[in-house]
């Protein structure tokens, strides 16, 4: 649903790894999981972005990591959310095309409004403290 991809990005933005990942198992219709396999596919997400926090904020490199989120799921077999994919693929290409168009867009800036609002219109929980610019 479009909460439970609201909820996931904005974990993503906060860089809370653990609850992304956690998130996404969440989400999943599958019952046939691993615990074991559960608990690496959350790590890897962590990994992620823990790693990225040496490169600036998440929703500048969404694209990037949507191949590594892939891969992590198939590695581990989690099964992920459609609309969480169908979102990330969507943000992988309009940020090719808003980064072709406006060599210059600070994504950053132009996306954590758009996120802010969604969470604010599901009314999740927020702070504004816990966002980063990078």
């Amino acid at each position: 649903t479009h909460e439970t991809v609201v909820k996931i990005l904005g974990a993503f933005t906060r860089r809370q790894g653990r609850n992304a990942g956690q998130l996404m198992v969440d989400t999943t219709t599958s019952k046939t999981k691993n615990a074991l396999d559960i608990e690496r596919f959350i790590q890897g997400i962590e990994k992620i972005i823990v790693e990225d926090a040496e490169q600036g904020n998440f929703v500048e490199h969404i694209g990037d990591y949507v191949t590594d989120i892939c891969y992590l799921a198939c590695r581990h077999r989690v099964k992920l959310d459609a609309a969480f994919i169908n979102a990330a693929l969507s943000v992988e290409i309009m940020e090719g095309i808003a980064s072709s168009l406006y060599p210059n867009i600070q994504v950053v800036s132009t996306a954590m409004p758009l996120i802010l609002k969604a969470e604010m219109m599901h009314q999740l929980p927020f702070s504004w403290s816990k966002y980063r610019s990078g």
